[in-house]
């Protein structure tokens, strides 16, 4: 039976971990209004967040919902400044005691791993196989919108004993707005599903995927595995086989987690290229996914607008365009990275031009 743990909730409340919470909070964001105003009166707020959560008089604040579409429409649900203090407080205790019970090849929202680390891995498993890879390919239909709220924290009384601790966490999963969704009708419901954008639900999802991995790992015995959050691989050179684990860690992922696999849902050989984390995949090279190209591609011409009209500056374009370079350096990209910077001209009038080797150059 694993361990479960007591006496954490006093630590997660402490003033030094609220100070450390804050600082965690405020990385990169110390000159946003909300951030300068906490900031100002810092001591003040800590305490009184202290107050609040010794005494379990703690509320959330109303979040800021906006949606994004890239790559597909998302609604965003963003905490207030003081409520991330809090949840990066409930992390830095927890997110470490669950980590030792994930198996080695989970990917998602994990220090020292990602997406990179996950389709390298996925090569490596490709490579090991005698004969043509098979890979059955698992997505989760609207993953972050269909977590079941009371299945998750059952989940998380396997292994906290504190109920003051069960109940903070039931409040990052809240009720009393729609987050989640009925999958036949699209419509926005309570009871299920994230906010997507809060840090908790980063280690929620985690988390509670974790019995699936395990089911696959110790029950079906499938030695060639990986997630990266919901998107899953099972590796192996009999396609039968593959598909018998597929249909067995639906029924799992169906009754134990109230969870059902999407359409992409399938089975590939490595000929075809395996897409995954934004990249295809095949046994000797790896390229960027079209459409993660595609995105790329316009953002660059969108940014070199921006910068046309004043709205973007040199060094703004320089942090975007290196970003997409650090994503290229993990495929063979040559190609693709010589004609996205012969495409690049960043110019705010007739007289003044700059390329984007000249972009690098000047900063």
């Amino acid at each position: 039976m694993p361990k479960r743990y007591g006496n954490l909730y006093a630590t997660i409340c402490s003033f030094d971990n609220l100070y450390e919470a804050y600082l965690k909070a405020a990385e990169h964001r110390d000159l946003r209004i909300e951030v300068l105003e906490f900031t100002f009166h810092l001591e003040e707020n800590l305490n009184e967040l202290h107050e609040e959560l010794m005494s379990m008089s703690y509320q959330r604040g109303e979040m800021k919902i906006f949606y994004v579409y890239d790559p597909v429409k998302r609604l965003i649900m963003a905490a207030p400044f003081r409520d991330r203090v809090v949840d990066w407080a409930i992390y830095r205790i927890l997110n470490p005691i669950v980590e030792r019970r994930y198996i080695d090849t989970s990917h998602g929202c994990r220090i020292g791993k990602g997406p990179q680390t996950a389709m390298k891995k996925l090569q490596e498993y490709i490579r090991l196989q005698c004969g043509m890879a098979i890979v059955g390919k698992m997505d989760i239909a609207k993953y972050f919108y269909r977590v079941d709220h009371e299945i998750l924290l059952g989940l998380w009384e396997r292994v906290i004993k504190d109920k003051q601790v069960l109940w903070l966490l039931s409040l990052t999963l809240p009720d009393d707005i729609s987050c989640g969704m009925d999958l036949e009708t699209g419509e926005m419901i309570t009871g299920v599903g994230m906010p997507i954008g809060n840090l908790p639900s980063q280690m929620h999802a985690n988390f509670n995927l974790n019995p699936l991995d395990q089911f696959i790992k110790n029950e079906l015995k499938v030695k060639h595995y990986i997630r990266y959050m919901d998107d899953m691989c099972i590796i192996g050179t009999d396609k039968r086989t593959v598909r018998t684990m597929i249909e067995e860690a639906r029924e799992f992922a169906k009754d134990k987690l109230n969870l059902v696999f999407n359409r992409k849902t399938c089975i590939r050989t490595e000929n075809q290229g395996i897409d995954f984390c934004g990249y295809r995949v095949w046994r000797d090279h790896i390229r960027l996914r079209k459409s993660s190209a595609l995105r790329m591609k316009h953002h660059l011409k969108w940014m070199q607008r921006q910068y046309k009209i004043g709205n973007v500056s040199i060094e703004q374009f320089d942090s975007s365009l290196q970003s997409h370079l650090g994503q290229m350096k993990h495929c063979d990209s040559f190609q693709l990275k010589k004609k996205l910077l012969e495409g690049i001209v960043l110019k705010k009038d007739a007289e003044e031009k700059m390329t984007a080797a000249q972009c690098v150059a000047f900063l």
